[in-house]
Formats: structure tokens, C-alpha cells, sequence
């Protein structure tokens, strides 16, 4: 189902559980919008959408606050002309924008690569913004998840790599250990095999100081609202090797914005080989359609999740959980991430058969309200 009119569904569905039954809405406002707000179709306003894709706590009666009539097109909501064609919501704003707060323009997403191929080691510096989740043992981490840097003091990953329900059935227990600037885990420091590329700086650990879950986490589907934050317990210092990625605007339509090229999907989990790598592996991967894709999930995929994979047996596998895939734009060399490691076959590789991730384009307002300083 569309986005849009899947944000539109459930705010209706919303409005008609609230009305009573003789006060049914009209195309004339039912409330008086704000000076120089305009009560306009929610179907154009942005974060009113983001605001139902997200599914915070109590989003139901913000909504519900912002309605100011009905017409043909559906609910109308007040949004305050931002001067361009986009809209903002008409509301309180926390005491600090989370916006503000993640990195934009050359502060994320650069990289000394930018081609990479199937299934190989990575290049020193070229995902700085990989991270790995460690468990068990402080002292001697055993490294099962991967994450992503989005700021100076948060990671995003995989909620079924920090919740508990499905760490502890796992045997990991809980997350004790953070890394970032890593390329090769056995070694320190890390260095390319030219001489003429100078040595990595050494990975900087991290605990955890707060993990914080989606709400819906596994609740509407299996594993949907797979996403998770995880604030680190002191800032990262941005180097080459420790650099964090862009995040998609709300709404980036993923197969609109790779148009024919891949996804690259990085990690340090199973290769064909090995149970894990020692080394940071990269592949491109393809965009799956959903009519491909769920099938082999038995149609329990929900419209915030997308597929990648399922060409030849080029895939993500255990222990890339929770890391990202991403792409440069086509006109700004900076990578963009795209999707959460999240699901897949028993079998990784198994050749036809897409990866589930979940779409990090629908929960940027969810990151932006629950970052800090």
C-alpha cells in the first residue's frame, strides 16, 4: 500500500474512533488553526505523516489535536507554511531539536570509496560509519551485531540485536561493548597493503549508557519496527576511520533514489567460508521488489520494511544484523543509509531469495525525537 495513503487510513481511522456518531466532519474548518497556519489536506503535509509512520506514544492524540475539518481528499490538518512546498506541523517543539543534532553536508557520509564489489574486504577508510555491537564479556567482547554511526553519539541498529526478549534466547545477553573505527578485529593498528595509505587510528571502544527500542518492535509483524538507538557513554572523536553516515530525508522513496544501481550492504558476519569475519566485508546488492520479496516470507513483510538481494548468492548473513546498506547520491559523492540489517532465509546466499531490511527513511522523525545532546 502507498505511504501516503496508508498515513491517511489510520488518521482517519483515528478521527472516526473519536468523533461521535452525529459529528461527523465537513469540508468547513471544525477548528480554528493558528495565525499564519493553514488548515490544509494532510495528504501534503510531511510531518503529520512522518508523525503516524513513526507511531510514537500518544501519536493518535496529537493527531487527533490537529485535525480542522474533512473534505473529499480526507482529513485537513493546521501546518505552517514553511515558505516552500513542504509543510510544517503546527506544534510545541521539544527543548532541543534532534535535527539539529545529526550530522549534514560533508559532516556525514564521506568515504575514500566509492566502488565496491561483491563480496569482498573492504578498503581501510571506506565505511567509517560501521560499528560493531560486543556481548557477553567487557574485557573480551564477542562481536555478533553490527551498527551504524549517525552522529558523534548515537548508533542505529537492529532492535532484535539489543532487546532482550531475543538477545538473552540467543545466548548474547546484553550489549556491554560499542566499537567504532574498526576494519580488521584482530589487528591494531589496522593498515592498507600500500605503504603510501598511513595506518588506521586505533577503534574506539564505548559502553552502552542508553538502548532505546521501538515501541512496536515485533509487535505488527515479525521483527517489524526492527530499529533501534544506542547513545554511547562519551562522544566519538571523528576521524578518517570513525566518521558518521547520512541519514535519508522522511519519506525517500529507495528504489526512486538508487534508480539502476545497488545497494551496498558492510559487515563483519558469516561469509561463505567462515562463521564471521575477521575483516570488513562489502557487497552490492540489488533492490527487490515486494512482489518478489514476500513470498518468501509468507506475506508477513509490513510497508516500513524493504528487500535487497537475490542475486546469485551474494547476501547479508549472521552477524551483519543491525548494520546498515547504503548508497551515494547520484549527484553529492556522500553515502546515504537506507536500511537496518533485519531477516532473512535459514540459509544466507540462498540464491533467489531477497533480505529483508527495515527502511530507515520512514523513521528519521522517530530518531530525530529521541536523540540528545
Amino acid at each position: 500500500m502507498n505511504w501516503r495513503v496508508c498515513c491517511s487510513l489510520v488518521v482517519v481511522a483515528v478521527v472516526a474512533a473519536t468523533a461521535s456518531a452525529g459529528a461527523a466532519r465537513t469540508a468547513r474548518q471544525a477548528k480554528q488553526c493558528a495565525a499564519n497556519v493553514d488548515c490544509i489536506s494532510l495528504r501534503k503535509c510531511r510531518p503529520i505523516q512522518d508523525l503516524v509512520a513513526s507511531r510514537e506514544p500518544g501519536w493518535q492524540t496529537t493527531v487527533r489535536d490537529a485535525i480542522c475539518g474533512q473534505d473529499s481528499d480526507g482529513p485537513r490538518v493546521c501546518c505552517q507554511d514553511s515558505g516552500s512546498n513542504d509543510h510544517i506541523f503546527s506544534t510545541s517543539k521539544p527543548a532541543v531539536d534532534g535535527e539539529t543534532l545529526l550530522p549534514k553536508g560533508t559532516a556525514c557520509g564521506q568515504s575514500s570509496q566509492h566502488r565496491v564489489v561483491f563480496g569482498e574486504d573492504a578498503p581501510l577508510y571506506a565505511f567509517p560509519w560501521m560499528v560493531l555491537l560486543g556481548y557477553r564479556d567487557r574485557s573480551n567482547p564477542a562481536w555478533k551485531c553490527g551498527g551504524t554511526l549517525i552522529s558523534d553519539r548515537y548508533v542505529l541498529t537492529a532492535a532484535h540485536c539489543v532487546h532482550r526478549n531475543f538477545t538473552v534466547a540467543s545466548g548474547n545477553g546484553d550489549v556491554v561493548a560499542v566499537r567504532v573505527g574498526e576494519h580488521t578485529i584482530s589487528t591494531n593498528p589496522d593498515c592498507a597493503a600500500s605503504s603510501a595509505v598511513p595506518c588506521a587510528p586505533a577503534p574506539q571502544d564505548f559502553d552502552p549508557e542508553e538502548v532505546i527500542v521501538h515501541t512496536q518492535f515485533n509487535k505488527r509483524a515479525p521483527v517489524s519496527d526492527d530499529i533501534a538507538l544506542i547513545r554511547l557513554s562519551r562522544k566519538v572523536t571523528i576521524t578518517t576511520s570513525a566518521h558518521p553516515v547520512c541519514l535519508p530525508p522522511a519519506g525517500l522513496d529507495v528504489q526512486s533514489f538508487l534508480g539502476a544501481r545497488d545497494g551496498v550492504v558492510a559487515g563483519w558476519g558469516a561469509t561463505e567460508n567462515t562463521s564471521s569475519s575477521d575483516i570488513l566485508q562489502a557487497a552490492k546488492i540489488p533492490f527487490a521488489n515486494k512482489t518478489v520479496c514476500e513470498p518468501f516470507y509468507r506475506g508477513q513483510l509490513v510497508d516500513e520494511q524493504v528487500c535487497f538481494g537475490g542475486r546469485g548468492n551474494v547476501d547479508s548473513c549472521f552477524g551483519d544484523s543491525g548494520g546498515p546498506v547504503f548508497q551515494a547520491s547520484n549527484d553529492i559523492p556522500r553515502f546515504t543509509m537506507l536500511g537496518i540489517v533485519s531477516r532473512g532465509l535459514r540459509e544466507c546466499g540462498t540464491p533467489g531469495a531477497p533480505a529483508v531490511y527495515t527502511n530507515v527513511a520512514f523513521y528519521t522523525q522517530w530518531v530525530t525525537n529521541n536523540i540528545k545532546p
